[in-house]
């Protein structure tokens, strides 16, 4: 829910490049980017992450890094 909710809010903002690390294939990358918890969304030095996380947590997030 989280990715489809990440993707909507982006879509019309091309500018915008997101990457999508798979913990179970990369685990260490996973590790060293600092997730701890799925899922979590990272920008710059900025990180976001909750089981539950509503739309405006996201856009809120997006909004904080500049995005």
């Amino acid at each position: 829910m989280a990715r489809k909710t990440l993707y909507e809010l982006t879509r019309d903002k091309l500018e915008i490049e997101i990457e999508e690390v798979d913990i179970v294939t990369n685990p260490l990358r996973a590790w060293k980017d600092g997730v701890r918890f799925i899922p979590t969304f990272k920008c710059g030095n900025k990180s976001l992450s909750g089981f539950i996380l509503s739309r405006e947590e996201i856009q809120n997030f997006l909004e904080a890094a500049g995005l």
